[in-house]
């Protein structure tokens, strides 16, 4: 949690919570087969252990960054402007500028979502908004730009309208209150606090309010986990893909899933009922999707070295944007694969960003708590 590296410590922390925590839980409850329990703590074990003793990759020097300032803050305003004009050319043409106002009937809009044909292009923008809007707006308001912020207020609204993933009001909120009231030492507190929260909640008598809270903890940490088992059982009854019906499709590499999807063949098994329902999972799911029973040796390599990456291009950004920039991060790569994370899931915005943000002083982004909580923790 307080290691040299933030991005990776914050990752780190973010995967443990969501993934592994309820994974020891459902292991006092499920009986699970020995070897998916076993496979799973060798995946966690590796993933620590690698965290803290592979090296850093550096992909853009300072030097690089310096000599190509102007270019790179230009470049920051060439995306969030892709943003704009991607979401409004999708909800004008394909949607009739459709406003969704409620956050219980999403499912109508994402399965509308799949059947409209976008150009690949706005496809992967208009992923990438989704992902990053949340943080843009965050980065607007403090540098006290309103107007734009309000915006891109407009814009979040509109996606949301568009592919119905709740995910990104939530986020858009969580991300100012971090944005706010973010402090490091903060984080050694979350464990006992959300204790107290859970404890607190099971004594209110409203039934609604506590259904709210169950379905969040339920979607939020369970259903992932759930879905874990799932992909193990199903990749061990057929053949894992092996990445084919990712990129390496586009080099003649045929995937048993070709006629439809990985996720989509897991959801239909498990689900027969429904068609076209997914079931989108990472982390562990992906190591037996594409690898079997030793993905759980082979991905976490993989997983370390993806995200020594992207924590290369955050280096100097500001603490407070490293922990929502985890969140975000996080939730995307325990929901998808990793080729599907870095074009379908925007990270190829994300490192444009993180980049561009650091072309800025550092203490344009510094308010008075901050240079006081320096000087203190001198």
């Amino acid at each position: 949690m307080f290691g040299k590296d933030r991005f990776w410590s914050n990752v780190s922390f973010v995967l443990l919570l969501l993934k592994f925590t309820p994974l020891t839980i459902l292991l006092g409850y499920i009986s699970y087969e020995k070897a998916y329990i076993v496979t799973n703590f060798i995946f966690w074990f590796m993933f620590v252990v690698l965290c803290n003793n592979m090296p850093s990759i550096k992909i853009v020097s300072n030097d690089c960054i310096e000599k190509h300032n102007r270019c790179l803050k230009n470049l920051f305003y060439i995306v969030i402007g892709l943003f704009v004009i991607s979401v409004l050319y999708i909800s004008i043409r394909y949607t009739g500028f459709h406003l969704h106002t409620s956050l219980f009937d999403v499912y109508d809009i994402r399965f509308e979502q799949r059947e409209n044909s976008y150009p690949t292009v706005f496809r992967y923008i208009l992923a990438a908004s989704t992902l990053l809007c949340p943080l843009v707006i965050c980065y607007l308001l403090d540098k006290k730009k309103y107007f734009l912020a309000f915006v891109f207020a407009i814009i979040i609204y509109i996606d949301f309208s568009i592919v119905g993933l709740k995910s990104i009001v939530f986020a858009t909120v969580i991300g100012i209150i971090i944005r706010l009231y973010y402090k490091q030492y903060y984080l050694r507190y979350i464990p006992l606090l959300a204790s107290i929260f859970i404890l607190l909640i099971s004594f209110v008598k409203n039934a609604t309010i506590q259904l709210g809270v169950s379905f969040v903890f339920w979607r939020v940490f369970y259903v992932p986990s759930g879905m874990d088992y799932e992909y193990y059982t199903f990749f061990n009854l057929f053949e894992p893909d092996y990445y084919r019906n990712s990129i390496f499709s586009r080099f003649g590499m045929n995937s048993p899933y070709s006629s439809t999807s990985v996720d989509i063949a897991v959801g239909e098994y498990f689900s027969p009922e429904v068609e076209g329902i997914r079931a989108n999972n990472g982390l562990i799911s992906e190591a037996y999707a594409n690898f079997g029973n030793e993905g759980c040796f082979i991905l976490p390599f993989i997983l370390v070295v993806y995200f020594k990456i992207i924590s290369s291009c955050a280096k100097g950004v500001n603490e407070s944007y490293i922990f929502f920039i985890a969140v975000i991060f996080s939730y995307a790569i325990i929901s998808t694969f990793i080729p599907a994370t870095f074009l379908s899931s925007g990270v190829w915005a994300l490192l444009i960003i993180l980049i561009s943000y650091r072309t800025n002083p550092q203490k344009n982004f510094m308010n008075i708590n901050d240079l006081y909580d320096s000087i203190r923790w001198y």
